[in-house]
């Protein structure tokens, strides 16, 4: 297991500082106006980092307005403030396994309001199937390159507190998340998912890119789905539902490229906007169900969800209309 991490951390350390040293200026970038990638996303070319932190414990923000820009920054992010930015700077997370469900920045906090999150790698040097890219509520992200995580992004509420997430997700571009086949959520293995919508109002999802590709982690491939890489069987690039007792409102997502997953967007009972997408076509269902099941958006229930725009999101290499059915592009369960 040591041998394994180690392998895993030379080849994140040495893939890191290749894409910092080539990046354009991606702060400049405003989402909308450009396709993120591994080239345009992240810390931009010439930051010169600094350290704060250390790999065996989190790293605790409590003071209201705090700013941390080009840093490499060691254990899981805990924000417990108002305000607090983390701009231009390396998240590598914890060398520890979580103890429940968490992220490389947590922002489940009561206390958390305005977090920003512009232009960092999201990166866990040690991946687990607890540590998450980022989880919570009352953030903006824009431009990070999140790669290697369980779930990229994280969105809801906890049931008693507010119901508004409060959440923009912009820019950014997410790939690679890591199967387990011994989560202990799932008897199945990590459900890996590029955004995961658990509930809440005020949710915006724009302009990324989201692949819902797999690497397989130290624990082994799937054994239920020989030859596919795993998270393409049980995970989703974007997935809406309500866990958390706070029913989605206001949930929009519009003009991102999405590719991989079990199927690339899943909705789950509930009211939703999803428009203006381009989608591609390595989903596991595309790729592996010769009987035909060719869908990249699959809906639960159609008496139970409403979805705002779905004859406007189209297939990138051609650029048709998504039309509902198992090898045209939109699919519902009931």
């Amino acid at each position: 297991m040591k041998k394994i991490i180690t392998i895993l951390l030379t080849a994140v350390l040495a893939l890191a500082a290749a894409l910092i040293g080539s990046q354009p200026a991606s702060a400049a970038l405003v989402p909308g106006t450009f396709r993120p990638s591994a080239s345009n996303t992240g810390i931009p070319v010439g930051t010169v980092l600094g350290s704060l932190g250390v790999p065996s414990k989190p790293f605790v923000i409590t003071v209201d307005g705090t700013v941390i820009d080009g840093m490499n920054i060691y254990g899981d992010v805990k924000v417990q403030a108002k305000n607090v930015t983390i701009k231009n700077s390396y998240l590598h997370g914890g060398n520890y396994i979580p103890s429940g469900n968490s992220g490389v920045v947590d922002a489940n906090s009561n206390l958390v309001y305005g977090l920003r999150l512009l232009n960092n790698y999201i990166h866990p040097d040690v991946p687990s199937y607890y540590r998450d890219g980022v989880v919570g509520h009352e953030y903006y992200a824009a431009r990070n390159h999140v790669w290697g995580t369980n779930d990229g992004f994280g969105v809801f509420n906890k049931a008693g507190l507010s119901s508004l997430a409060n959440v923009t997700i912009e820019g950014n571009y997410v790939h690679d998340t890591i199967y387990f086949r011994n989560d202990p959520a799932h008897s199945d293995g990590t459900h890996n998912d590029g955004v995961q919508v658990q509930g809440g109002e005020n949710i915006r999802i724009y302009a990324n890119t989201i692949v819902d590709s797999g690497i397989t982690g130290p624990f082994g491939g799937d054994p239920n789905k020989p030859g596919a890489p795993a998270p393409h069987g049980h995970g989703c690039s974007v997935i809406l539902q309500n866990n958390t007792g706070t029913a989605l409102k206001n949930v929009v997502v519009d003009s991102n490229w999405i590719d991989d997953g079990l199927a690339s967007t899943c909705i789950k009972p509930g009211e939703v906007t999803v428009s203006n997408n381009r989608y591609m076509r390595n989903q596991w269902h595309w790729n592996n169900q010769p009987s035909g099941q060719q869908y990249v958006i699959r809906i639960d229930s159609r008496s139970k969800t409403i979805v705002h725009g779905l004859n406007t999101n189209v297939w990138d290499d051609t650029g048709a209309v998504l039309t509902e059915g198992r090898n045209s592009g939109i699919w519902y369960n009931s």
